[in-house]
């Protein structure tokens, strides 16, 4: 385990049940992921994607067939960005965003990528903020689930993902980041974004094969 890692980790002796547990990935859409997309254009692509695509593909195929549910998050706008939200339209690049129609709910920009697409019973949220709790039905998916522990992947590390892990952590739901398996903009982002969730015990930061570790 990396020096990250916060002592509650599980070891295989404490195993987490894949029943009470989910894979929540968050925004790997085709605006922040793909080299085509509005805010990768707009912005900068996230640093190394290619292979935190790569782990989320098998961390996702490894929750799939050990029974885990795997929970998906989208951030999107209204074709009008009516909903972006008075802080968030603020932001540096969003006026660009705006002009260039990216990540509106139901186009390709908003869209999952191709090859991390969910499948079968895979949930899939909406959502208009950072947190992906915020305004959005997640909580209530997972109670009904009885999920009450939550493996994240995706992007931003230190965005959506750390104020997704926040949130999660005030909920009460155990949660582990998978740390190859979350994208930033830069090392240092993801070295720091990292590091805090860790050091403040707002989760477990390890990589996906140990956090994979289920009852059978």
């Amino acid at each position: 385990m990396t020096s990250l890692t916060r002592s509650a980790a599980r070891t295989s002796e404490e195993a987490m049940s894949q029943s009470t547990t989910a894979l929540l990935v968050v925004d790997v859409q085709n605006s922040f992921c793909h080299p085509d997309g509005v805010a990768v254009a707009v912005g900068r692509p996230l640093y190394e994607i290619d292979s935190v695509v790569e782990s989320l593909v098998a961390a996702i195929d490894t929750a799939r067939a050990c029974g885990m549910r795997v929970v998906y998050t989208r951030q999107g706008y209204a074709a009008d960005y009516s909903d972006q939200g008075r802080s968030a339209s603020k932001y540096p690049i969003s006026a660009e965003l705006r002009k260039r129609g990216g990540c509106v709910r139901g186009t390709w920009d908003h869209g999952i990528l191709e090859e991390l697409k969910p499948k079968g019973n895979d949930v899939v949220i909406d959502k208009t903020r950072l947190d992906s709790f915020l305004n959005t039905t997640l909580e209530s998916v997972l109670r009904q689930l009885a999920i009450d522990t939550i493996l994240i992947g995706g992007c931003v590390t230190n965005f959506c993902v750390e104020t997704t892990v926040r949130s999660a952590w005030q909920r009460d739901f155990d949660v582990t980041v998978l740390a190859d398996a979350v994208a930033a903009y830069s090392p240092e982002m993801q070295h720091r974004g990292l590091a805090t969730m860790a050091e403040c015990g707002f989760a477990t930061v390890v990589p996906w094969r140990t956090a994979l570790v289920t009852d059978t």
